[in-house]
């Protein structure tokens, strides 16, 4: 097996969104999840600057939109409660272990990332509704930049209910197996997910 590196990774992406059922609207099994592509950490300003370049070109006979979850999860915060209250909180806890803690809690009950009822998880289907069009692709990323506040194995694990109309690809700064989210390379989530790997790291 050989070992494709970031860049081998990344050009294959354009040949696979053209080719692949899921991105030309043709039937597949209900209960997909969409795609992942997951990277090392290391290789974040790489990935970031692939996709800047790849949603802003004009000739693939597609639209793509780029939507960071770390800046969905800030527009949700100051709808809910103000982004003012939440610096104020931030302030107060900076300087202590605990207070992270509480800082960590407070954000986490206001999204309920942790509650089985998806309030968050709607907000996001209803962010992408009003600023995409049925069977546009997205590119999902920021997870890394969300933790802990949101588990990306919610959002992957709601993909088909949630987010359906759209082919979703959730850039995702670790490593995933098929069965198996490892954020970083170290941080573990809960399992039952439904997407598939957008490009393998061997061939």
């Amino acid at each position: 097996m050989k070992q494709l590196t970031i860049a081998e990774r990344l050009n294959r992406i354009e040949d696979k969104i053209i080719n692949d059922p899921f991105f030309g609207n043709r039937a597949l099994s209900s209960g997909n999840g969409g795609y992942i592509f997951d990277y090392d950490p290391e290789d974040e300003l790489v990935v970031r600057k692939f996709i800047k370049d790849f949603s802003s070109r004009q000739d693939l006979g597609f639209k793509i939109h780029v939507f960071d979850l770390y800046e969905i999860m800030i527009d949700y915060l100051d709808k809910q409660i103000g982004l003012d209250n939440v610096f104020e909180v931030e302030r107060e806890c900076k300087d202590s272990d605990e207070g992270l803690d509480y800082l960590k809690r407070a954000v986490v009950d206001v999204i309920q990332s942790d509650s089985t009822n998806d309030i968050f998880i709607n907000y996001i289907k209803d962010y992408i509704k009003d600023n995409a069009n049925e069977g546009d692709v997205i590119f999902l990323t920021g997870v890394g930049k969300c933790h802990p506040f949101v588990k990306s194995h919610k959002i992957i694990n709601n993909y088909d209910s949630k987010l359906n109309g759209v082919k979703t690809v959730l850039f995702y700064p670790g490593v995933y197996s098929g069965d198996e989210l490892r954020l970083f390379g170290t941080i573990t989530s809960d399992n039952y997910y439904r997407s598939m790997t957008l490009i393998e790291r061997e061939e």
